[in-house]
């Protein structure tokens, strides 16, 4: 361990505070000033600050909870179910029983706790029990123990993992806005050439048939046969994903043989998860397909199949989708509903002039996409090195962020 670096615990370093639980069938109790935080809204913030919340309780509602009131850059952790997830105070604010929330002391700042408590996460989780659902005690929190470096090196950490994160929420500002704009090109699209009058339904152009299950007690086979098996988590964003594919056994094979995807039929699910649409390559012609999805088999004089599965895919054809779908306990989209689905139909030539639009659009996003995820990976390492102790930020950092 450096200098000026020394081992301690969580509880040695903060104030470990619980959260409360006021009764829901209290009116008076809700719609108050209050922010009152669930679990549910730090997963999807982890390593955010959070300053609001869906529901915010009354002062009475707040006294007759138990929970104390958490002031602005306490830190907040998930203890319950969904072990571990933290985020920053930005505001006075309070919990539910679903924290165990930290107050640092003066040895240490907020945001690096946060972020320590980010990055070792499985701690957490393995300190956590309980048979309908994991929680992790008070006490556990507190015991957790760590290497803390001193005020100004952990404020190096902060500066640096901070500069990381922003460069990755503008690389997510830049995502949103390409998907945003292959929204409107496409909307734009299906306005204008159904304003030209030239648009068609799915029955008019194409058959659309159903995959098969396999027969009943019958399990796939992750063992390679010569039967590749597409199921519904294999097909998403436009693209059938063949790196988990499983295999249909060569003694049932013959039992489902007639349910086969070809090259250039598009695909789309149809029950459990609905809309998810790709177009077979013809590495994967001659595949069998599962009953929870659809193939649109399209007649390639009328219309591509790269410009059907393209406007399948877009929020505006998703919505449709939507609308379509049967609402029960499991979703269903009927293949019915997929012949009457309308689509704009201009010649061949016009349908290969926008999908080459929309490809370059989706190439940007993927780019900036795997870009995001490789910046995640080098955040993760490079925070774990920091927090190791092992590599040190020279003081001329300090310098650099100050004039930046």
């Amino acid at each position: 361990m450096r200098d000026g670096w020394i081992e301690t615990s969580l509880g040695e370093i903060a104030e470990v505070i619980g959260g409360g639980t006021p009764s829901t069938a209290i009116a008076e109790y809700w719609d108050g000033n209050i922010v009152w935080l669930t679990p549910t809204e730090i997963t999807s913030q982890d390593g955010k600050v959070v300053s609001d919340s869906i529901r915010k309780i009354t002062d009475s509602g707040f006294k007759n909870s138990g929970a104390q009131m958490l002031k602005k850059d306490s830190v907040i952790l998930t203890s319950r179910a969904s072990v571990g997830y933290v985020a920053l105070a930005g505001k006075d604010l309070c919990t539910n029983q679903g924290f165990q929330s930290l107050v640092p002391k003066q040895s240490v700042l907020a945001k690096f706790l946060m972020f320590w408590i980010q990055q070792n996460r499985s701690e957490f989780e393995s300190r956590s029990a309980g048979s309908t659902f994991k929680e992790i005690s008070k006490s556990n929190v507190k015991s957790i123990k760590l290497q803390l470096p001193p005020l100004p090196e952990q404020k190096r950490i902060i500066d640096l993992i901070s500069s990381v994160d922003s460069y990755i929420e503008s690389l997510q500002q830049q995502l949103e806005s390409a998907k945003n704009s292959k929204s409107a090109y496409v909307n734009t699209i299906v306005t204008a050439v159904f304003a030209r009058g030239k648009k068609t339904k799915i029955a008019d152009i194409a058959e659309v048939k159903g995959g098969k299950r396999l027969p009943k007690g019958t399990p796939w086979s992750e063992e390679p046969t010569d039967h590749r098996y597409i199921r519904v988590t294999d097909i998403k964003d436009g693209v059938i994903l063949t790196e988990n594919l499983v295999y249909v056994p060569d003694d049932v094979w013959p039992l489902i043989s007639r349910y086969v995807v070809n090259q250039g039929d598009v695909v789309i699910t149809i029950a459990g998860t609905i809309g998810q649409v790709g177009v077979i390559p013809d590495s994967l012609d001659g595949v069998n397909l599962t009953e929870n999805a659809a193939k649109i088999v399209v007649d390639r004089k009328l219309v591509r199949s790269n410009y059907l599965g393209m406007l399948l895919g877009s929020n505006y054809y998703q919505q449709d989708i939507d609308s379509k779908t049967k609402k029960t306990t499991q979703p269903k989209l009927g293949l019915n509903m997929i012949n009457s689905i309308e689509i704009p139909l201009p010649e061949l030539a016009e349908q290969d002039e926008i999908f080459s639009v929309v490809s370059q659009i989706d190439t940007l996003i993927a780019s900036t996409n795997d870009l995001i995820m490789q910046t995640i990976t080098l955040r993760s390492g490079l925070l774990s090195d920091l927090l190791s102790g092992e590599h040190e930020i020279p003081p001329s950092y300090d310098k650099v962020i100050g004039a930046a």
